[in-house]
């Protein structure tokens, strides 16, 4: 799947790995409101959960921020 947005992506993977919200948010420290809005592109995620994500969800930074595994100009 090709999301277009990170917040697209963060609720594709959230998904595909059978997590709610709440779940998500427990794994972060974070709110299930904060994912929602992350998930709702109102807010984006800090760096420090970003990086969690990327080991959470086994994907990397470049696929999370731009929706490819090899980013070229």
């Amino acid at each position: 799947m090709q999301s277009k947005t990170v917040g697209e992506r963060i609720k594709y993977l959230r998904d595909q790995n059978h997590m709610t919200q709440k779940a998500l948010a427990k794994q972060l420290y974070v709110s299930d409101k904060t994912v929602a809005s992350w998930e709702s592109d109102r807010t984006e995620p800090c760096i420090s959960c970003i990086l969690e994500m990327t080991t959470l969800f086994h994907v990397s930074l470049n696929y999370l921020l731009i929706g490819k595994e090899n980013h070229t100009p």
